[in-house]
């Protein structure tokens, strides 16, 4: 999973969306459910990733400009911890709180198109 940290890194990854699926987590270090959401993605990303999807992390306390700019750009009001998945420029499913369950993104990332 790779840290998105600036506008540039953002836009790389919205970017990439046209080229295959990309999922954002939006993860509080200062949070427990967003701790436990965290545990939830890591199995994601073990699982999902070897598959060829592209996954990205912000960190909303110290990146909070960058999680600000990706709900602007994308219409999606800003929630923590979150989960969004890009295909195409667009989010084709988006989740928050204690709905960010490994079994649930396994389900989006297997049979959405």
């Amino acid at each position: 999973m790779k840290t998105i940290s600036t506008q540039e890194e953002l836009e790389q990854g919205i970017k990439r969306s046209h080229e295959g699926t990309v999922v954002i987590f939006k993860h509080s270090t200062r949070c427990p459910i967003s701790s436990s959401a965290n545990e939830e993605m890591k199995r994601v990303v073990d699982v999902f990733e070897p598959k060829g999807i592209s996954f990205g992390l912000i960190y909303v306390v110290e990146n909070r400009d960058i999680s600000l700019a990706l709900a602007d750009q994308l219409g999606i009001k800003h929630e923590s911890p979150q989960v969004l998945v890009l295909k195409g420029g667009q989010v084709v499913w988006h989740e928050s709180h204690y709905a960010i369950r490994y079994d649930t993104l396994e389900q989006v990332l297997t049979t959405s198109p």
